[in-house]
């Protein structure tokens, strides 16, 4: 199917809804907290009003044709995808132009981080370990949250599930997917009911693939099919958490999570060159607690804290190195601890306070290591007023960084003061919101740009950002007493944004070794744009549309006379989006996907050698579940890259061209 063919169909997917229908979003929407209420337990947001966030609920994730959690992410406005080809590639994300270091990625509340490179590989997580993705951009809606939150441009929060019991006293999964280029895929779960309030679980994962697909090898005129070499990987994680209520008033969850994986670096395919001896080992293992108190209906505390330990093995072979091979080992630590206290001063006005204490150490048995650390303060005093038609937050975050290295000089201490400040209003019908937002922030260089010892430099500063953001959202859903209702929901959402980025950080090269400086500024202007609709098409029959359209202008401005003046920034497309039709019936269900993705290009310079093609991925799936008595079963079979479309997310690492997957799944 042709490009041009595709940005037709996927126009029409978001213009059709539009201009007939309303409702809210099922699977990708944008939301935030209901009105102030005690509970027990984690809550859940769903309407939007002061911030521009989005959620993917997996448990409908058959719908969107979804393969993986970057999959997932993709489909989310303002948010891409790099990823460097094949199963076991590295996949980060990066939101609005800004950069996978700028985008806090959370897995339940918590932080994950690298303080090595600042970049954390979605493909580490499984969507059958979660119940719903979270993205919010810029000022965050909910106040009572840890001060990291409002220390990043973006954050990615991984939710996992809360079991729910209802005739039994347990839940049990066991799924097994198959697919092309020997992928296996295993998934066991299993939680228990331990009296009335308390639960445990466990799971695991395992996964496997040759990854030696086929791809098309271009060189000049010259067209030959290749096949991927040296791509095996091999993954799993194992996880133990319990959800506790240590009295009428608070509740603890504790997890403890280990993930290895061993994985050949096919590398770039550069010129016929497709040999590698590059082989990849990474281990990571974390403990968390994390406590709530509700102290009446006016006062809330948190408390959390996290040990994070994370080792990775670097193996290559050539006749370059000593002993014709090379062996790094990189070992990282966090501990993190965070405290938040809200309280409700009146039923329309809260303040909050959150603090996180974050120490980061590594150390390397490469030359040239320091063994630094990095402590971390923040504090974040955030205000909240809401009523019937405002909603509003603002925050004043204070930031304070304190560096040590073992060997030689350490780079200056750090600190600075960060406001932001977020509106909505709701001017006459319950589901219409206007918003408008401004948060001030900056990216800390990590450790490899600091102390890297061939181009790192520690008098690097921070790159720092400013974003603006104003939008507008419709939500309506049917009312479910009313069953003769054909349209049950609709959402629309429209964002405009802009944001700066001063004393970006660059690598310059200098000679024979690469410097990393403070010399970018950066300006991009961007629409967001999501609209859904499921409409009952019958009594058994329903039909599901998504879509989303990105535009986004990210341009270099730092210096009038550069080549690169007014050039858009590497990887970013002016025009992405995506759209999905979903056909569920009571014989078996239908989903096609269509993810479309401009030209970009991948150095700095906009020139032609520089170019990356547009391309269209398409997507199908069929999947049915069967209810027995004593346990559910789900098939599911997908099409991936229905169309057979090679192409390029990373310059010189293809991805796969048509795959199959096939999974059955049993819930006890």
């Amino acid at each position: 199917m042709h490009f041009d063919f595709s940005v037709k169909f996927l126009m029409s997917l978001m213009l059709a809804p539009v201009s007939v229908y309303g409702g809210q979003p099922d699977s990708v929407s944008s939301h935030t907290n209901i009105p102030e209420v005690v509970v027990t337990g984690e809550k859940h947001a769903s309407v939007p009003t002061t911030n521009t966030s989005q959620t993917i609920n997996l448990k409908k994730s058959d719908r969107l044709v979804l393969q993986n959690i970057s999959d997932a992410v993709r489909r989310m406005a303002g948010a891409e995808i790099k990823d460097y080809g094949g199963i076991g590639g590295l996949k980060t994300v990066s939101v609005r132009g800004l950069g996978s270091k700028h985008t806090l990625v959370c897995y339940d509340g918590m932080p994950v981080t690298d303080c090595q490179n600042g970049q954390v590989d979605l493909g580490r997580f499984s969507l059958d370990q979660l119940d719903e993705i979270q993205l919010y951009i810029g000022e965050d809606c909910d106040i009572d949250v840890a001060a990291s939150y409002f220390a990043s441009t973006s954050v990615l929060n991984l939710m996992s599930s809360a079991p729910i019991y209802s005739d039994k006293n347990y839940n049990a999964v066991a799924k097994i997917t198959g697919g092309s280029f020997g992928f296996v895929n295993p998934y066991v779960s299993f939680d228990h009911k331990l009296g009335d309030h308390n639960s445990i679980k466990a799971s695991a994962n395992f996964s496997r693939a040759d990854g030696n697909y086929p791809y098309t090898l271009t060189n000049g005129t010259l067209k030959t099919e290749e096949r991927r070499e040296h791509s095996e990987s091999v993954c799993g994680h194992g996880e133990l958490s319990g959800r506790f209520l240590l009295s009428p008033k608070t509740h603890l969850r504790a997890k403890t999570h280990y993930y290895v994986s061993d994985r050949e670096l096919p590398g770039g395919v550069i010129f016929y060159n497709t040999e590698s001896n590059e082989t990849l080992k990474d281990k990571n293992a974390f403990a968390e607690v994390v406590s709530r108190t509700d102290w009446g209906s006016r006062t809330v505390m948190k408390i959390g804290g996290k040990f994070n330990w994370n080792a990775s093995y670097y193996h290559d072979e050539a006749m370059m190195y000593p002993g014709g091979k090379l062996d790094n080992r990189y070992f990282q630590r966090e501990w993190y601890g965070k405290a938040v206290v809200r309280h409700n001063f009146t039923e329309h006005f809260s303040m909050a306070n959150a603090t996180d204490y974050i120490l980061n150490s590594f150390n390397s048995n490469i030359h040239g290591c320091v063994f630094p650390q990095r402590h971390t303060l923040l504090d974040a005093l955030s205000g909240k007023f809401k009523n019937e038609k405002v909603t509003a937050t603002a925050t004043l975050l204070g930031s304070f960084f304190f560096n040590q290295v073992e060997i030689g000089e350490a780079p200056d201490n750090y600190q600075h003061l960060s406001p932001s400040i977020a509106v909505s209003y709701k001017p006459f019908a319950p589901s219409i919101y206007f918003r408008a937002s401004y948060k001030n922030i900056f990216r800390m260089p990590n450790f490899n740009e600091l102390y890297f010892n061939s181009f790192g430099v520690r008098t690097l500063e921070p790159e720092k950002t400013e974003q603006y953001n104003v939008g507008a959202s419709y939500l309506y859903e049917a009312d479910k007493s009313v069953e003769s209702s054909r349209l049950k929901s609709f959402a629309i959402s429209a964002d405009y944004y802009f944001n700066k980025v001063d004393d970006k950080i660059v690598a310059m090269p200098k000679m024979f070794i690469w410097s990393i400086v403070n010399m970018g500024y950066v300006e991009i202007k961007g629409i967001d744009f999501v609209t859904n609709l499921e409409v009952a098409t019958s009594k058994r029959t329903s039909l599901f549309l998504t879509a989303k359209y990105a535009y986004q202008y990210a341009v270099d401005l730092t210096d009038p006379k550069s080549d690169i003046y007014t050039h858009q920034i590497p990887y970013t497309p002016k025009y992405s989006g995506n759209g999905s039709v979903a056909f569920e019936n009571p014989i078996v269900n239908v989903s096609y996907n269509v993810n479309v993705v401009g030209k970009r290009y991948c150095l700095p310079q906009n020139i032609k050698p520089n170019m990356m093609e547009a391309y269209a991925e398409h997507g199908v799936a069929l999947y049915k579940i069967l209810d027995f008595k004593r346990f559910d079963m789900k098939i599911r079979g997908d099409v991936v890259n229905l169309t057979d479309k090679q192409y390029e997310v990373v310059r010189f690492y293809p991805m796969p061209k048509r795959s199959y997957k096939a999974s059955v799944e049993f819930k006890f």
